[in-house]
């Protein structure tokens, strides 16, 4: 990759007290929730780098100065903008234009730095400080300097030429919903003015071209019809203007002179020239202002007239198609210049390379950003991970907490068991994922602390019983290897070779620790499998949902019987067998999409507190949870997930029911 933004640092400006991505993809796509400050982290990048930004514009107001600053613009607040700049150690024309901002040389790093500061300072000794003026700082108080390389002082902007560099690295900037139709309608503003311009148009053919132009019009102009409206135009504004400063119109449909025909080519979509950009979709539109853009900027460099461009486009999904989306995204951030992208399009992010993730996140300290760019996979690992964010799985990168599930059944059944809870996944941003097997460990890496590093949790089937090779306990053993540290987990695994039987007296006691050391990870291992693990709690949901699906008096007998089984002390583990045969038969997904919607109309808390015993004025904790026996791992994980997303227990004691004006006492 050529040159490149590398790294960000923001301090107190918008949305930003002190915002640092020290790993900036070369291809950045960079999401987050509505007015978390994307569009405003270009604006950032913009003030430092973009020659088109006037120096009145860098002048900030005291809305640019971050909210929650204790003393804001009126008590002399600092912004600072750093933006830091890799990718040019073989370029020896880059090197050269930025020997200035250079701040290190293994590899080459350049930085510019924007300081919207107090412009009266004394020196101290212990540095400078504002000097006090006994009223409120405004605006006029204030100086910008935009300095490259290391320094800090007032006079970096004088004797560093930053204005050159901005010249020099073409920062292009598309904002959202823009008119492209109407650029390109406008000579000044359309790519295709550049495009044009440079062309080597032979001027012999220019001339000729233009006499023949010429001609046309004036035969044009020798219809009658046409010259009746000359002589009314001609009369009307003279009357209007008066005789001094009388215009003279004429109709034509080009100018004659050769030096402005240029300015008179359209783009057509065509053969036979008849379909303009007037004639194309709004998003359509957007695609050939880009793809023109990016052309220019391409001959531009062709031609040496700028070291690298960089671009960057706000929401571009705007009017496309997905598969256009997908389609054009998967070629642009593999290929051309460095660009940005803010979105909230699932479609492209499921094209973008794993490693160009930004996610933005507001907290009360203001927003805050991962990278996946360092991600600490191999190049093998991450074509997975990209293979893994399809359209119905790049949902996680939005999300600000993440339920991993194994397959379809929990991805029906723990939105339900939410929705029953009082719990509004969409409302807090917290998605289940379904990994649709059990390797957890791409998405483990993506979301934890040297990725996305957003709240999680994994949520999948113990699988204790022998299953038809001989294997005992593939949960617990898939969840050691998803520990944190590679040692403890080598260390569980040990243990659980040594695991008793499921039947034995002392086989829950040797289990439990084993597995609540694994929540503490975030690591949720059921007892078996979903449907047997919700018998106790959902038994009757389970039949209802069979019963609507399968009439067969033999089959809902396996299943009743399957579910009295799984409530028993004792397990026969030929019944539990002929109970998930049945269910399988249908599609597990299928049976689960129906027990959720049993599910989702549960009064859950009551049924918990009279499962656990726990009386309304106390709250259903881990501690209460845990009685719950094979299920409680589920509402373990969502009670994790509630915490990080909406910081609230899921099941709060405030919400006990009133009968006759007193709490139930169910429990007690």
């Amino acid at each position: 990759m050529g040159l490149h933004i590398s790294r960000i640092e923001i301090r107190n400006f918008r949305n930003f007290q002190h915002l640092v991505i020290d790993d900036f993809p070369a291809h950045a796509v960079i999401v987050g929730e509505n007015g978390v400050g994307k569009s405003n982290l270009l604006e950032a990048i913009r003030l430092v780098l973009d020659p088109s930004v006037s120096d009145a514009r860098r002048m900030l107001r005291e809305e640019d100065v971050w909210e929650g600053h204790s003393a804001g613009l009126a008590g002399g607040a600092e912004v600072t903008i750093v933006v830091e700049l890799r990718g040019f150690d073989d370029d020896d024309d880059a090197k050269s234009l930025l020997s200035s901002a250079a701040v290190g040389f293994d590899p080459y790093v350049a930085r510019l730095t924007y300081r919207f500061a107090p412009r009266t300072e004394v020196a101290t000794t212990d540095g400078p400080r504002v000097q006090p003026t006994g009223r409120p700082l405004t605006a006029k108080d204030y100086d910008v300097v935009v300095f490259a390389g290391a320094g800090a002082g007032e006079d970096d902007g004088k004797t560093n030429d930053v204005r050159a560099i901005r010249r020099e690295v073409a920062l292009r900037v598309l904002p959202a919903l823009r008119d492209a139709e109407a650029d390109l309608h406008n000579w000044r503003r359309s790519p295709m003015r550049d495009l044009l311009e440079r062309l080597p148009l032979d001027p012999v053919n220019l001339e000729a071209t233009a006499s023949a132009i010429a001609t046309a019009v004036h035969q044009l102009t020798e219809d009658d019809n046409v010259t009746k409206l000359e002589e009314h135009l001609t009369d009307r504004l003279g009357d209007m203007f008066g005789p001094r400063l009388a215009p003279q119109p004429t109709l034509g449909f080009a100018s004659s002179k050769p030096d402005e025909l240029i300015r008179a080519v359209r783009l057509f979509f065509d053969a036979a020239r008849r379909r303009s950009i007037s004639d194309t979709s709004l998003g359509s539109a957007n695609v050939i202002y880009l793809g023109l853009l990016l052309e220019a900027l391409s001959q531009q460099r062709l031609d040496e007239e700028f070291i690298a461009p960089l671009v960057a486009v706000e929401e571009p999904e705007a009017h496309l198609h997905v598969t256009l989306q997908r389609h054009l995204f998967r070629y642009l951030l593999r290929t051309g210049p460095s660009l940005i992208l803010t979105t909230h399009s699932p479609h492209i992010a499921a094209v973008a390379p794993v490693r160009s993730f930004i996610v933005l996140r507001a907290t009360e300290n203001g927003t805050t950003g991962a990278t996946t760019a360092a991600l600490p996979v191999s190049s093998e690992e991450a074509a997975d991970l990209e293979r893994y964010l399809d359209v119905s799985r790049a949902e996680i990168l939005f999300a600000s907490a993440v339920v991993l599930v194994e397959g379809l059944a929990e991805l029906y059944i723990l939105p339900a068991l939410a929705q029953a809870a009082g719990f509004d996944l969409d409302a807090y941003g917290t998605v289940v994922a379904s990994a649709h097997g059990t390797d957890f460990k791409p998405y483990r890496v993506l979301l934890g602390p040297t990725g996305l590093d957003t709240a999680h949790v994994v949520v999948t089937d113990g699988d204790a019983a022998a299953d038809k090779r001989g294997v005992r306990e593939a949960g617990l053993k898939r969840g050691a290897k998803l520990h944190p540290e590679e040692s403890r987990g080598e260390a569980l695994l040990a243990q659980i070779a040594l695991l008793p039987e499921t039947g034995a007296a002392d086989y829950k006691t040797t289990r439990d620790p084993l597995a609540a050391e694994l929540q503490g990870h975030g690591i949720y291992i059921g007892a078996q499998t979903l449907e047997t693990d919700l018998c106790s709690l959902f038994g009757e949901e389970i039949l209802q949902a069979f019963e609507e699906l399968n009439t067969s008096t033999t089959a809902r007998d396996d299943v009743s019987r399957g579910v009295a089984n799984e409530r028993s002390t004792t397990v026969d583990l030929e019944l539990r067998k002929k109970m998930l045969k049945r269910i399988g038969a249908l599609g597990k997904g299928r049976f689960a999409q129906r027990l959720a919607s049993h599910i989702a109309q549960v009064n859950l808390q009551e049924r918990i507190r009279a499962a656990t015993q726990t009386p309304w004025h106390l709250p259903l904790d881990e501690q209460a949870l845990r009685r719950l026996g094979a299920a409680s791992y589920i509402f373990l994980a969502m009670e994790r997930i509630s915490l990080a997303a909406r910081e609230t227990s899921l099941f709060p004691a405030s919400t006990a029911p009133h009968v006759d004006g007193q709490g139930s006492d169910a429990g007690e």
